[in-house]
């Protein structure tokens, strides 16, 4: 898993992070979705914008945690009659979006009141934009536990612990991990360290681009540890 944070535009380029992870915890699911181009028009179009929408909690839900949220260029909005209110020029600002991947501006609309914007790469990875930070912080935590049981259940049975059930990791850990991955962060599931005192993820980063599959120098900048007996998460990092 990758996770690499531009502060200014609130952007979060990832891999292994899924859409599904982002309303888990108690988030509050998106009321509207506005997919860009291209236009299914065997679903539902919007007559102002041309763009196909998905309304409703229950239908925005079902999306999110489909395979197609992951691989469609989507924003929320919180209103239909905002979309009428659209300009030419602020469907044309959507359209770049969706075309090149990247903002021309802040992601975030006043007319839409967006707070999620998601654009996959051909690469496999996700340029994820989140209004708020506590949001992807949340979206994070879910993503890390989810890979974390799967890397446990890879277990040979009789080196499986009993307690498979891992605590969700505290606010100020998820922000001291936001902010290391500036440099971009490698989360190295494949060689989690299980014992009955504790889970240790390896940390790396990456010393040149990082693309999914591809082997690169890494650095190993210390690890995720998860103490069994405080049931408590703590960053530890090289050098501190």
């Amino acid at each position: 898993m990758y996770v690499h944070f531009e502060p200014f535009a609130h952007l979060f380029l990832t891999y292994g992070i899924a859409t599904s992870d982002i309303i888990q915890d108690q988030v509050q699911v998106p009321q509207h979705i506005l997919l860009l181009p291209p236009i299914d028009e065997d679903e539902f179009v919007d007559p102002h914008t041309g763009f196909n929408v998905i309304s409703g909690q229950e239908a925005v839900r079902d999306f999110m945690q489909s395979r197609l949220a992951s691989q469609r260029d989507w924003l929320d909005y919180s209103h239909g009659t905002y979309l009428q209110e659209l300009t030419p020029g602020e469907i044309a600002e959507l359209l770049y979006l969706g075309h090149a991947k990247t903002h021309m501006q802040s992601p975030f609309y006043y007319k839409l009141q967006n707070n999620l914007v998601v654009l996959p790469l051909s690469t496999g990875l996700i340029n994820m934009y989140f209004r708020h930070l506590n949001t992807f912080d949340t979206t994070l935590s879910a993503a890390l536990l989810r890979h974390v049981r799967w890397a446990a259940n890879e277990q040979p049975f009789w080196l499986r612990l009993r307690q498979q059930e891992f605590p969700a990791i505290d606010p100020a850990t998820l922000k001291a991990i936001r902010e290391r991955s500036v440099d971009g962060i490698i989360f190295n599931f494949s060689g989690v360290a299980f014992s009955r005192e504790a889970v240790r993820v390896q940390l790396l980063q990456p010393t040149g681009r990082f693309l999914p599959e591809r082997e690169l120098g890494n650095q190993t900048i210390g690890a995720l540890v998860l103490d069994r007996q405080k049931q408590q998460w703590t960053l530890q990092l090289d050098g501190d």
